[in-house]
């Protein structure tokens, strides 16, 4: 039950930074370019990973700050920071092939072709 919670918090917290940090640089560099959608992309990956990195010392050992940070916090500002993440993981255990021709380059053209689907469908009604 303190898992749910803890990943309800955490996304919250998650969801409402990435709207703060997405408003900034929409209202500072304008909406040509997906800077703010970049910015988060990017301090995600890095947060999960500085996250994951630190979790097998004592202070974040704890299976709580696991569903806080990386499961809620980092799951709410982006989920391009798992993808990101499981690519690496796949990529040290030497599984090249499933990392990157599979979750790497699946995900993302089938994530675009996804998207077109999608649009296409939302337009056909």
């Amino acid at each position: 039950m303190w898992d749910i919670l803890l990943v309800g918090v955490g996304g919250f917290l998650g969801a409402q930074t990435r709207y703060g940090v997405s408003n900034f640089f929409a209202r500072k560099y304008g909406t040509a370019f997906p800077y703010g959608t970049v910015v988060i992309n990017l301090s995600g990956s890095f947060l999960l990973g500085l996250f994951l990195g630190l979790s097998g010392r004592a202070i974040f050992s704890e299976e709580a700050y696991r569903w806080l940070v990386a499961v809620g916090f980092c799951g709410g500002y982006t989920t391009f920071s798992t993808y990101t993440y499981e690519t690496l993981t796949l990529w040290r255990e030497k599984r090249v092939v499933a990392g990157v021709g599979v979750n790497l380059v699946g995900s993302y053209i089938l994530g675009l072709a996804a998207a077109l689907a999608g649009f296409w469908l939302g337009n056909s009604f």
